[in-house]
């Protein structure tokens, strides 16, 4: 009687034990608590499984704000976990005050406008902490206010001075780019255009685009006012090109010469402007999931001068741009078909010359937020050893069909190196 009551007792729970043992897919449940704003764990701060790495699509923003999350890792045997994890934001914001310039007659000011410079990666409200004057009188006024983030943590007091005036001075454009597109796209006018003013409050530009013809290439005026709180108004100019649907590579190689002289210096070495590029290609292409693939002259032109966005391939042409007008020997790189869903395009560059070579591979994708240096001037063991740290074949290539890397590690990536 006994030994049948143990096993009604514990044989659901061995068999469970077992079950979970044998099936591939049991999901192990970790759990960590961080300080809003910190970075996620690195894989090896919660298990000392081999080849763990966190599974894409989470939010990389759940850092930034109070709350509970589940984001699921992967290790090298394709066995699932999950992380409990806890965002606690226990700290003030730090902030830095600015002296503010208020036109006489205008809206009042709000306490987020003295704000010049804070610390708080969660959302916040400011408000202030004194009696605001009546401001009809031109003069210095001191003022207090705090901020009180989401966690409901307060600042210390903030002071600051705002200074009333009779405001005639007109807004300052700083930047007015040129602007580009193709027949029939969208324009965006207002794109990389910067203005200020002496004053506080809202700056108003209005955009006369009345001689652009969209359907017709050429290249057209475009013409700007802006106007502040007080009325006071100033006005520019500049011009967008209306480029056929089949852009040259002689056009895309001049625009890249101008991008070139705004990144780079005559005495920066080959290394330094590919860095450069690489830089400014991450910064100014924002990633979208697919893209046309039909045309890499067209796919680099519309990452860096019409979008703003793209997937690896903009990237990859983006690249092999940069790449060509610095006149470097390259090679393509397609990731092989099947080993992973989609595909992937990067670069190996030659450092060196034809007689010593110095080959690298270039990738201007972004891989992951944690992962600082992205693919920029890496060898293939470090290539390798993010396949193991990300637990994919992302970089899965026929290596034998290309020219072996150099073996100076030239980018550190100390992410990588227990990998190796």
């Amino acid at each position: 009687m006994k030994i049948k009551k143990y096993l009604k007792r514990y044989l659901p729970i061995v068999g469970g034990l077992l079950c979970c043992l044998l099936l591939s897919g049991c999901t192990e449940k970790l759990t960590y608590t961080l300080q809003a704003g910190t970075p996620l764990p690195e894989p090896a701060e919660l298990s000392d499984a081999e080849g763990l790495a966190y599974d894409t699509g989470y939010d990389p923003n759940c850092i930034n704000h109070a709350g509970k999350y589940e984001l699921s890792l992967t290790d090298a045997e394709g066995k699932k976990y999950i992380l409990k994890l806890t965002v606690k934001d226990t700290k003030k914001p730090i902030v830095t005050t600015r002296h503010i310039y208020h036109a006489l007659g205008t809206q009042t000011p709000n306490a987020a406008d003295f704000i010049n410079t804070i610390v708080e990666p969660d959302d916040y409200t400011a408000y202030f902490t004194c009696d605001l004057p009546d401001m009809t009188a031109i003069g210095d006024y001191d003022i207090s206010f705090r901020v009180k983030d989401a966690s409901g943590n307060v600042s210390d007091e903030c002071h600051s001075i705002l200074t009333v005036i009779l405001d005639r001075e007109a807004p300052t454009f700083v930047k007015v780019p040129e602007l580009s597109a193709f027949v029939g796209e969208a324009i965006a006018y207002r794109k990389g255009l910067e203005v200020t003013d002496n004053c506080s409050g809202e700056i108003t530009i209005d955009v006369d685009s009345s001689a652009v013809q969209p359907a017709v290439p050429g290249d057209y005026p475009v013409k700007y006012t802006a106007t502040d709180a007080c009325g006071n108004t100033s006005a520019a100019e500049t011009v967008i090109h209306i480029y056929e649907n089949q852009i040259t590579e002689a056009q895309l190689m001049d625009k890249i010469a101008a991008l070139s002289a705004q990144i780079t210096t005559p005495d920066m070495t080959v290394e330094q402007k590919l860095r450069a590029a690489h830089a400014y290609i991450q910064e100014h292409i924002s990633y979208t999931s697919d893209s046309d693939k039909s045309d890499w002259v067209r796919a680099a032109y519309d990452g860096l001068f019409v979008t703003g966005t793209g997937d690896c391939f903009n990237y990859f042409a983006a690249t092999k741009a940069f790449v060509i007008y610095y006149g470097l020997d390259y090679r393509e790189i397609e990731r092989t078909p099947g080993v992973e869903e989609g595909t992937h395009f990067w670069l190996m560059v030659n450092l060196g010359s034809r007689e010593n070579p110095r080959w690298y591979h270039y990738d201007a994708t972004r891989l992951r937020k944690t992962y600082e240096n992205s693919g920029c001037l890496l060898t293939e063991k470090q290539l390798y050893a993010y396949n193991r740290m990300s637990g994919l074949t992302f970089y899965h290539y026929d290596a034998s069909a290309y020219p072996p890397t150099a073996t100076e590690i030239i980018t550190p990536t100390p992410e990588l190196q227990p990998y190796y």
